[in-house]
């Protein structure tokens, strides 16, 4: 298809959309369940703010990101040492006099090459992976919600087209009416028990019982759009969050190699003790009062002369990084071109429907058979705007672009 052959179809799927945009539908009612009309812009916005999910991952993002503030101070971990003594159960021998020394003592760590720096770096690594991940959440949680919001506002639109049916039947004075009417009641039904279960659906996205169900708004009227599969994906390896959120776990597995590494490096303990000696005799003999200071340094060693297996493990960690990046990236080609081919199905759909719908409404009050063509040619309608809308959001998302839809 010649690029200006594709343009005319887009601008027909465009017009015959606005043609069908002229659909009147009958208000939507309920006599046993209270709804709270709201839209979709307003809706997300408290699932970003209420979903449970969401928080959590807030939460473990502002933990690390604490963390991280606080990783570059020096570990120092003092140690005070107070001794007194000695103190014998039994003199060594007759005459000898307890001195009952005091001693003081206090010692440091000074961290081995690199290992603050390292440690500072895996931090923000690591705050960086947890905000990544967050949002990474925050989207995923979006698009099922949006997703849920695009089906419950189907079913209350075809509640309405049934509705209109309904009312469209009382033009009529045929035998035949009563039993369309008993047919339209019974699906309204069974559309009003899917309009509360999608709606409760709602609810749970928000973490909020104690309110009135949400009842959805729009048409699901969205234009079609043209796309580039190749612009799609040169996007989505920019600003797709599941990529971000590989790129970040990269950055910190690499992170922590070096922190795992720089951890090796051995510290020193250096330290200092007083000692104070009261006066005292011994056989007779006079001691004075003594004073002593002791400078000492301790080197622990540790198993990393033997032992490399922690570094084996962070290497191993950060190659996992690495292949699930890879595997990232070609995910996003594959999920473009596949849903970019869906989309293109739909769009077509989408036409069909248009067509019918227009068709349809010129002969609807012709007669019943009339109206109950229309009745259908509306349901379809409705239907591929649905999977229209509902494929074109998922090609929207896939490739980065996370705006909340205008259902109109």
């Amino acid at each position: 298809m010649s690029f200006q052959t594709f343009g005319f179809v887009v601008a027909l799927v465009w017009v015959l959309t606005n043609q069908a945009s002229g659909q009147t539908l009958a208000p939507f009612k309920s006599t046993d369940t209270q709804y709270q009309p709201i839209s979709l812009g307003v809706y997300i916005a408290e699932v970003n703010e209420k979903n449970a999910s969401i928080k959590s991952r807030k939460l473990s993002s502002d933990s690390a990101l604490s963390v991280a503030e606080q990783a570059g101070m020096p570990h120092l971990s003092p140690i005070l040492t107070y001794a007194r003594g000695s103190i014998y159960t039994q003199a060594p021998y007759s005459g000898y006099s307890n001195p009952a020394s005091n001693t003081l003592g206090a010692t440091v760590t000074v961290e081995g090459w690199g290992k603050r720096s390292a440690r500072e770096a895996h931090a923000r690594a690591e705050a960086n992976r947890q905000m990544a991940e967050m949002v990474n959440e925050s989207r995923n949680v979006e698009t099922q919600a949006i997703f849920g919001y695009i089906d419950a506002l189907r079913t209350k639109l075809l509640w309405q087209s049934y509705q209109s049916a309904i009312d469209g039947l009382g033009s009529f004075r045929t035998s035949n009416v009563n039993q369309y009417k008993t047919e339209f009641l019974s699906a309204q039904k069974v559309l009003s028990n899917d309009l509360k279960f999608y709606s409760y659906g709602l609810m749970n996205f928000t973490n909020d019982h104690d309110r009135q169900l949400p009842l959805p708004l729009g048409t699901l009227n969205i234009a079609p759009q043209d796309f580039k599969v190749n612009d799609l994906i040169a996007k989505a390896q920019g600003s797709r969050t599941d990529l971000l959120t590989n790129q970040a776990s990269l950055e910190s597995a690499s992170s922590n190699l070096e922190l795992v590494k720089a951890n090796r490096n051995v510290d020193f303990l250096p330290g200092v003790y007083y000692n104070q000696t009261p006066s005292y005799s011994s056989g007779g003999q006079p001691y004075g009062a003594q004073q002593s200071v002791t400078f000492l340094l301790s080197v622990p060693l540790g198993n990393g002369f033997v032992d490399n297996s922690d570094v084996t493990s962070a290497v191993n960690s950060l190659t996992e990084q690495e292949l699930n990046l890879a595997s990232t990236k070609t995910k996003i080609v594959t999920e473009i071109n596949q849903t970019f081919l869906q989309y293109e199905s739909t769009k077509e759909r989408l036409i069909k429907a248009n067509n019918a719908y227009t068709q349809a409404s010129n002969r609807k009050m012709s007669s019943i058979q009339g109206l109950i063509n229309f009745r259908d040619a509306e349901y379809e309608l409705i239907d591929a705007r649905t999977v229209h809308a509902k494929t074109l959001i998922l090609l929207q998302r896939l490739s980065g672009n996370f705006e909340v839809p205008n259902l109109n």
